[in-house]
């Protein structure tokens, strides 16, 4: 058994490496061949380049889904909106104060809350036998609407200048040749691939690990998917800090959260309605997503800027929902 155990863990691993590595491929041949093909660059960093970094958690969502496993893609959604906000957001305040731009700040954090939100009232309201919930294939269209509305004012924004792109677009510095095509269509395959084949190993193996330690899917994805889909979210945040452009970051958490809950939660359910068994997702995962993102975005929305003791209470927060997580765990082996 320990052998099979970490052979499971090691493709787990090797899943999530491999997840991360495509949308990094899939992310760079996309701008290319968007920018290639004449789309406006802020076309491209307000809408390609915000949905191609959300695009682990997305793959990773969908193929749980196609599996039947709606634990997994709605707790790797919410884990990912948790870790953002209590690990990500919470460590970089912790070295950086951000100023906030209130008009930017406002709009987006209406939308991070009210999607949380939104997806908890779909789950609710979709609520079959007694303690399981669900989001159905109309909910999820709800949530890709929302998605679109969100894209479209992200778009408006970057337009007007309100505030800079998580990351640069640079414009070709020559027109591209059919071999520059060929190149990067053949890297936008790759990381297709990629994407899907790593997404097969995290599912797969997550699973199988959640038998093997006698837990829920929903805590695997909740603690260990959610933390893996979000590196894209922590580097990005790394670079903001050596650069001191706090804002950049928060401004790409705010926005990986709405896209968190309104791309993979409702693509997940428009491939396959979402019937959740773990009812603690409900009742305990998404309220938490919902305090942290609250105290962010209120700490932020009354004093004009978020420092380190709104990180310190993020973090905080994280860490006692880790411990959470763990006790649950160990109730379910037990």
């Amino acid at each position: 058994m320990p052998d099979v155990i970490w052979i499971n863990l090691s493709l787990f691993a090797l899943g999530l490496w491999i997840i991360i590595r495509g949308s990094d491929l899939f992310l760079d041949s996309a701008v290319w061949i968007a920018q290639a093909a004449g789309i406006s660059q802020m076309i491209i960093g307000a809408t390609i380049v915000s949905v191609c970094t959300t695009l682990p958690e997305f793959v990773a969502s969908a193929t749980a889904s196609l599996k039947g496993a709606a634990d997994m893609a709605v707790g790797n959604a919410l884990g990912s909106v948790i870790c953002n906000t209590g690990l990500i957001l919470g460590v970089t305040l912790l070295f950086v104060t951000a100023r906030i731009l209130r008009e930017v700040f406002l709009i987006k954090g209406i939308f991070m809350v009210g999607a949380v939100l939104m997806t908890f009232f779909l789950l609710i309201s979709n609520a079959g036998a007694v303690g399981s919930f669900g989001v159905s294939s109309a909910g999820g269209g709800v949530l890709l609407v929302l998605l679109i509305v969100f894209l479209v004012v992200n778009y408006y924004e970057s337009l007007h200048g309100a505030e800079a792109p998580a990351v640069e677009v640079k414009a070709p510095e020559r027109r591209p040749t059919p071999a520059d095509w060929l190149h990067h269509a053949a890297i936008f395959l790759a990381g297709a691939v990629l994407l899907t084949v790593g997404a097969y190993l995290l599912i797969e193996y997550g699973q199988r690990m959640a038998r093997n330690f006698g837990i829920s899917e929903a805590i695997i994805s909740l603690a260990f998917i959610a933390l893996g889909t979000s590196l894209p979210e922590l580097f990005t945040a790394i670079s903001a800090i050596r650069k001191k452009a706090t804002n950049i970051s928060v401004g790409n958490i705010f926005g990986a959260n709405v896209l968190n809950m309104t791309m993979v939660v409702g693509s997940s359910a428009v491939i396959r309605p979402l019937r959740v068994q773990d009812p603690l997702l409900v009742r305990c995962d998404i309220p938490v997503a919902a305090a942290l993102c609250t105290v962010a975005f209120g700490s932020g929305l009354f004093k004009g800027r978020i420092g380190k003791k709104t990180g310190a209470i993020l973090l905080l927060g994280y860490v006692l929902y880790l411990v959470g997580l763990v006790v649950r765990g160990s109730l379910q082996a037990g």
